[in-house]
């Protein structure tokens, strides 16, 4: 759906009186007598879509029944961008759930590893304490014999890591969708513009991270 307030560069609950200036000025910006050649093309449908948008706003009846149509279709988009975070943190879960899975099945795989060797007797028995191989390694600080703290100890990192990698994405597509929204909402969008053009500090930061 077109953006007539876009168009005319101006708020949505703007004034009549702003509108109509806006409307000049930039009438007068775009007006193919103004241009170039090689730019009348253009300009001339800049031009009509600025009067498209003035006859809409101009109208009072018109601006309030395009202004309900566009929020409409403004939180349609919003729902939308919702849908599929909520679509993402499930996709997340379901992701946990088969590490969950994975870790119980390699947890069970390995317990029948040690518990049985028939080629060697000092596997099958999981709790037997064997001293020589204290005295050779000189008092391990884990009882790997144990194969709860031996799988704690091998898999505690790697889960650890997925999920502080997991936590890093997840809160950085959060910090993207909430500025994805703000910039899309026609009050927000036109008050960091003015921001931008009217503080030198703002400027200076935002030409420093796009050069």
């Amino acid at each position: 759906m077109k953006n007539y307030y876009e168009m005319l560069e101006v708020d949505i609950h703007a004034s009549q009186e702003i509108i109509d200036k806006a409307f000049k000025t930039l009438a007068k910006k775009y007006h193919p007598d103004t241009q170039d050649d090689d730019k009348k093309e253009w300009a001339e449908e800049q031009f009509k879509l600025l009067n498209e948008a003035y006859e809409v706003l101009s109208d009072k009846t018109k601006r309030d029944e395009y202004t309900k149509e566009l929020e409409f279709d403004k939180n349609s988009e919003i729902n939308a961008l919702l849908l599929k975070n909520a679509d993402l943190e499930v996709q997340i879960e379901n992701l946990q759930l088969e590490l969950e899975s994975l870790k119980n099945r390699n947890s069970s795989e390995y317990r029948e590893n040690i518990n049985y060797h028939p080629s060697s007797n000092m596997y099958n028995n999981t709790n037997v304490y064997h001293t020589n191989d204290v005295e050779q390694y000189d008092s391990p600080k884990e009882d790997y014999t144990n194969t709860s703290t031996y799988y704690e100890s091998y898999y505690h990192p790697i889960k650890s890591k997925f999920k502080n990698f997991l936590a890093f994405f997840i809160t950085l597509g959060v910090i993207i969708f909430i500025a994805f929204v703000i910039w899309n909402i026609p009050y927000t969008h036109n008050l960091l513009i003015e921001m931008y053009k009217e503080n030198f500090v703002i400027q200076a930061i935002v030409n420093f991270f796009y050069k």
